[in-house]
């Protein structure tokens, strides 16, 4: 089924016409890990979108909340899945409690932690000494994010949050071939314990991206035995999410959404009228 624009309007006219439970997901990204939910699910049991962002997400489910108590419109149970990104450091917004969070910063965070994916390096103290690097410039950015969104600031959604930009290529921080920092990024020094905080639980905490952006390096580099094959991300996606590991990760998604689906299902009969 071909996916609806990423954008509210379409998303709402598309669960309207649903006649059956539906998962909402943040971006197409995503669409291969999650691809493995559906399944388990049943692909013909469920429908499956892709907000395009988390933003959009956030908006569709302030909508349909919206719409649920003042009764505008029926749909579908509706299940949300989202990434807890630097809320995972600032805790997630009461109003949002509803939504199936992931565990670490990202879905990629969880499925690098369950498949335990640094396993397959062949030069760990290079890669540890990556993420050694990374962990100190990333640790700068959280308390750049929190300085700016400190826990006793409310909002009432992502948008009135003021941002970092923690999206950079990973050769923007550690150039290619090196284990340190670039000199050119902008970086000043972070509270120590904040920064052993995230090395110490890197591959939750470390924006997921940037984990799987390492791992590529890595595997592609000749003395890793690939010299005649090329590592890509999708390719390590499609291989993580079959490995036996993976199961505890779907395991865990696939009884919240039913949770979700349940409850979400309970609500909607509670409140259609008896003749």
């Amino acid at each position: 089924m071909p996916l609806p624009d990423p954008n509210v309007e379409n998303l709402v006219d598309a669960l309207r016409l649903s006649n059956k439970p539906n998962i909402i997901v943040e971006g197409r990204d995503d669409e291969i890990i999650y691809g493995t939910l559906v399944e388990r699910l049943g692909r013909f049991d469920v429908g499956f979108f892709s907000a395009g962002s988390k933003d959009t997400l956030l908006h569709l489910y302030e909508e349909l909340s919206d719409c649920e108590n003042s009764g505008d419109f029926r749909h579908a149970p509706v299940a949300f899945i989202a990434d807890q990104d630097m809320w995972l450091f600032r805790g997630i917004p009461n109003q949002y409690d509803d939504i199936i969070w992931t565990e670490g910063y990202s879905i990629e965070n969880d499925l690098y932690a369950h498949v335990k994916l640094r396993d397959r390096v062949g030069n760990k103290v290079e890669y540890d000494q990556t993420i050694d690097a990374i962990s100190m410039w990333f640790a700068y950015k959280v308390e750049e994010y929190l300085e700016k969104n400190p826990p006793e600031k409310t909002f009432e959604s992502i948008r009135d949050e003021e941002h970092v930009d923690v999206a950079h290529r990973l050769n923007r921080i550690v150039p290619l071939d090196k284990t340190t920092l670039s000199p050119d990024l902008e970086f000043l020094p972070s509270d120590h314990e904040r920064v052993r905080e995230i090395r110490r639980v890197y591959h939750l905490q470390l924006r997921g991206k940037l984990l799987f952006e390492l791992l590529v390096r890595f595997l592609n580099k000749p003395k890793q035995g690939f010299q005649n094959a090329t590592v890509s991300y999708q390719g390590l996606y499609n291989d993580a999410i079959t490995v036996p590991e993976s199961d505890l990760l779907f395991s865990r998604l696939e009884d919240e959404v039913r949770e979700k689906l349940i409850g979400q299902k309970q609500k909607i009969a509670s409140q259609t009228p008896t003749s």
